[in-house]
């Protein structure tokens, strides 16, 4: 963590106001600091990182841009430079118009047509994406390995020691009947982290997609449910059961724009396990990540529980 004065100090580097505020960015609803992003007045967001995240996301934005969308382009430093490296790569930007939508909207009366923006807005960023994927040369992932080595093992290990609720058939469904679909899903660049506080609303509109450091070519579909499983994150329990007329819309809309194929609609169950997989092995190996493990194992037994709700869907 940075101090204020620190932050500072890298500011120097920039022709702004040397007096605006500094202030955190909150991220899940304000229930946890960011840490490497910082708004500075009205106007600027100063982000931190490693070269090739900080460089990946510069290049994405640039092409988006190109491209036609909304992108939280660089300000230049005082020496011309797109970024000031320092112990880490700091890379200052104008503030893009709207905000996250309001966990109250997400789950309110409208959720299932907010699902809906979702899903059509994602179509239409992977689009752009697809567009730009040769000049962006980005790291190729096998989801299907990354579970079935690591994540699935480990999930399994976890289900013993925490008494999760569901069927051992479950490991073994996954990895034959995924198995089977995953050569055939549609793989592209993808944003890879487009939970609700990376995606901004402008009068109940998309106005854009920030934060794209976790890039990468994955199946399509992945995007689309970490939105879907990113909004159930911070559901109540009251909210769960809404929560399938949220990833209904999602779906929807994404299909209206980006037509899913028939395999994809049959990996919608598989893609979502899989990520809640992922996030439960990669959580609970942090101490001070062991809550968000415990949330993402209810999830996960919320998901398995309705299987039949997924087979429904988009049939």
């Amino acid at each position: 963590m940075y101090t204020e004065r620190e932050l500072r100090k890298v500011l120097e580097n920039w022709d702004i106001d040397k007096d605006l505020p500094i202030s955190d960015i909150f991220i899940m609803d304000g229930a946890k600091v960011s840490g490497n992003v910082w708004t500075v007045g009205k106007e600027y967001i100063l982000k931190a990182g490693d070269r090739e995240k900080i460089f990946k996301n510069l290049n994405i934005s640039k092409a988006l841009h190109k491209q036609g969308f909304t992108s939280s382009l660089p300000i230049p430093t005082k020496t011309g430079c797109e970024y000031l490296e320092n112990n880490e790569i700091f890379i200052l930007t104008q503030v893009l118009k709207g905000n996250p939508l309001p966990k109250s909207d997400r789950f309110g009366d409208n959720c299932m047509k907010f699902g809906e923006k979702y899903g059509k807005s994602i179509a239409r960023l992977h689009k752009a994406l697809k567009a730009i994927q040769k000049d962006i040369l980005p790291d190729e992932v096998n989801l299907y390995k990354n579970v079935t080595v690591w994540a699935l093992p480990n999930v399994k290990q976890q289900k013993m020691q925490w008494g999760m609720e569901f069927d051992e058939y479950f490991f073994d469904d996954y990895i034959k009947n995924f198995g089977k679909l995953y050569d055939r899903l549609p793989k592209q660049l993808i944003h890879g982290d487009p939970n609700p506080s990376n995606i901004l609303f402008e009068d109940d509109e998309i106005s854009g997609f920030i934060d794209f450091d976790l890039s990468e070519v994955n199946v399509r579909l992945w995007d689309v449910c970490y939105c879907a499983t990113g909004i159930l994150s911070e559901a109540s329990d009251e909210a769960y059961e809404k929560w399938l007329d949220i990833l209904c819309g999602i779906l929807h809309g994404y299909d209206l724009e980006g037509k899913l194929t028939q395999e994809e609609k049959q990996a919608v169950f598989y893609i979502i396990c899989s990520i809640q997989m992922i996030c439960i092995a990669y959580f609970e190996s942090y101490d001070k990540f062991r809550e968000l493990a415990n949330t993402n194992r209810k999830m996960l037994q919320f998901i398995i529980r309705n299987k039949e709700h997924f087979d429904n869907i988009l049939n």
